[in-house]
């Protein structure tokens, strides 16, 4: 596979450069866009390719697969990887993994194949997706190209990993999963392996760190000899080996929803003079007599006529900020009150150096404001917090475009085209045919309370016939409702919530009971295998997402058999998005006919994808204007 267009630094931390292509070279790589879309975009799976890497693995079996690596490897790096050698590294890999069936499908090999050229492949067969990842990451891994391959969750990265382990370790290779939990020892010996599997936050944070670690002047002749000497300290050492080749599992969601997450590595920062007027506000507070000069009222402090002269005596002497009455009255008062009013153990608690404010309770007086934070933490001895400093920020297209080789791959990407190849320069292809699921049915009702309503009823319906019910939710606002909604009917409910280890089982177990309710919280079904089995399963989609494509998926994740969406004609992003259709609904009942409820579901969801994808195209543009700004000056993380 050829890096994609760029210079790439082939040195001691390899990467790719951003290119500065002209209007003409542009023009050119649109006119070969287009022309692929129109006459390329679905690939055949050839008989050909699965008929040589059946022979191939035949051949391999008989003999021990790791004592074919270092010939295989040599006509690698002089034919390239490409055709014959391609289907042998298919082989090798099928012969060193020993499972059934004993060669992949045509299709797995076919999208293989396209992942190693490159681009956003479409395969609608997740298990075969899973085989084509593998297989892709098996041939760089034999042609001696360190491989990234990113998966949805932590615990999907382990198990990824733990598939690739066995099938490389027989080829004298290896495999090795970096998560969250990781240790920084730990990470460093498994960025070692040649293919690493791991989630995007956490790879592109330690290649932030790198680059803060690196600066502008990378040493690359010093580096190395550091490297290969090992005298030198190994916190000191980066801890990748370079962006060599990505393949992204899930590439819609990871390339493409995760656009315009940043990834930001911050610092508590506290400036010089910072603490001197705080400082100032307690010793003159302190110098302030009880009763004479300022007297208690509730929870705060007032001035009398004398202390507020006293004070404006002192203001004189000082000047500056103090020369204001207002401004120093005020600073004084609630230094009074962090001295007088607020206790330790208390209002307040010091644990590990910082400080910390109990939980308000409803009724109760409300939380301190930053100033008298700060006073607490100057009484204190205390470090001032809240003031962070950003030391490095990396979006996701700038990260991804920055390797050497890179691919993905995904159920369904229609739509989606034009997008990554303007944030990735990727094309896009399909093998096999696209994937079945249940439509959506739209359900759009003149407010969100009748919405809501609609949608327990319908809950409580389907559960008594024994269907298991996944609520799906994108907003934390909306999630509240809804489950009060819920509650209001009478329905007990689990929630299933995303955390590092993926999605929380005891809900997902729940989902095989008859009349199960979950409420699953946008990105939570990321990685949801629904167990076979079960009963049937429907859908209730609570709001608007970002795209159409996540209903979807959301069908997919949990096998649902149908599936409806619930909107409403006051909600703010139906409001924006269905323009004419909204006024020309009929009046007059709670629930607009189905042929006008899909009409204004299906306008309102367009403007918010075209919304969606022109924040993520004016990003790419402030960011590559703050490149070019940046290209003499610093560092553009």
């Amino acid at each position: 596979m050829a890096a994609r267009s760029g210079r790439g630094d082939p040195g001691f931390y390899p990467e790719r450069r951003e290119p500065r292509d002209g209007a003409l070279d542009r023009l050119v790589a649109n006119i070969g866009f287009r022309a692929h879309m129109a006459f390329a975009r679905e690939l055949r799976a050839p008989a050909e390719l699965a008929a040589a890497v059946a022979g191939y693995a035949a051949r391999f079996r008989a003999s021990a697969p790791a004592s074919q690596v270092a010939d295989l490897r040599y006509q690698l790096r002089r034919d390239g990887l490409s055709g014959d050698r391609l289907a042998q590294c298919f082989g090798l890999y099928a012969a060193a993994s020993g499972g059934v069936p004993a060669v992949p499908a045509a299709e797995a090999l076919a999208a293989a194949a396209a992942l190693v050229s490159g681009g956003v492949l479409e395969l609608a067969d997740a298990a075969e997706r899973g085989q084509a990842l593998a297989l892709a990451a098996a041939a760089f891994a034999l042609c001696g190209v360190p491989v990234h391959l990113y998966a949805a969750s932590d615990a999907q990265a382990r198990e990824v990993a733990g598939l690739l382990a066995a099938p490389l370790a027989a080829l004298g290779l290896g495999a090795a999963g970096v998560s969250a939990a990781s240790s920084t020892a730990e990470r460093r010996v498994a960025y070692g392996a040649p293919v690493v599997c791991g989630t995007q936050r956490v790879i592109a944070f330690d290649y932030l760190r790198d680059r803060m670690q690196l600066g502008r002047r990378r040493r690359p002749l010093q580096s190395r000899i550091e490297r290969l000497s090992g005298d030198t300290t190994a916190g000191l050492l980066p801890m990748l080996n370079g962006l060599h080749c990505a393949l992204v599992a899930d590439a819609d969601e990871v390339l493409v929803d995760d656009a315009r997450r940043p990834m930001v590595i911050s610092a508590n920062v506290e400036a010089a003079g910072e603490r001197l007027p705080f400082e100032q506000a307690l010793e003159l507070a302190g110098a302030l007599a009880p009763e004479a000069d300022f007297a208690r009222e509730g929870r705060g402090v007032r001035l009398s006529e004398r202390g507020a002269h006293r004070l404006a005596r002192f203001g004189e002497a000082l000047g500056g900020l103090w020369a204001a009455r207002k401004g120093r009255e005020e600073l004084v008062c609630a230094a009074l009150t962090a001295l007088y009013v607020l206790e330790r153990g208390r209002d307040y608690e010091v644990e590990r150096g910082m400080l910390r404010l109990p939980a308000r309770v409803e009724g109760e007086a409300p939380e301190p404001g930053e100033t008298l934070q700060r006073l607490l933490e100057v009484k204190e001895a205390l470090p001032l917090a809240g003031h962070r400093d950003v030391l490095a920020q990396l979006s996701v297209p700038r990260f991804f475009r920055r390797y050497l080789r890179l691919a993905g791959a995904c159920a369904d990407a229609r739509g989606l085209e034009s997008e990554i190849w303007s944030l990735y320069a990727l094309r896009t292809s399909r093998v096999g045919a696209l994937p079945t699921d249940p439509a959506p049915v739209a359900r759009v009702f003149a407010s969100a309370e009748q919405r809501r309503g609609a949608l327990a009823a319908a809950v409580r319906e389907r559960a008594a016939r024994g269907e298991a019910v996944v609520v799906a939710l994108r907003s934390a606002g909306e999630a509240g409702a809804v489950a009060a909604a819920l509650q209001q009917a009478g329905l007990s409910f689990h929630a299933l919530r995303a955390g590092p280890e993926g999605s929380d089982p005891e809900a997902l177990a729940a989902l095989a009971q008859p009349g199960a309710v979950v409420l699953s919280f946008y990105p939570a079904q990321r990685g949801v295998r629904r167990a076979p089995g079960g009963p049937p399963l429907h859908v209730a989609v609570a709001d608007l997402h970002d795209a159409a494509r996540h209903v979807v998926q959301i069908a997919q994740c949990f096998a649902a058999s149908s599936c409806e969406q619930y909107l409403a004609l006051e909600d703010d992003t139906v409001a924006r998005g269905s323009g004419a259709a909204r006024s020309a609904a009929v009046q007059g009942g709670a629930e607009l006919p189905p042929p006008q409820a899909a009409r204004i579901a299906a306008a309102a969801q367009r403007a918010a994808e075209r919304a969606c994808a022109r924040a993520r195209a004016e990003q790419l543009a402030r960011e590559r204007s703050l490149e070019e700004l940046l290209a003499f000056s610093g560092l553009p993380e």
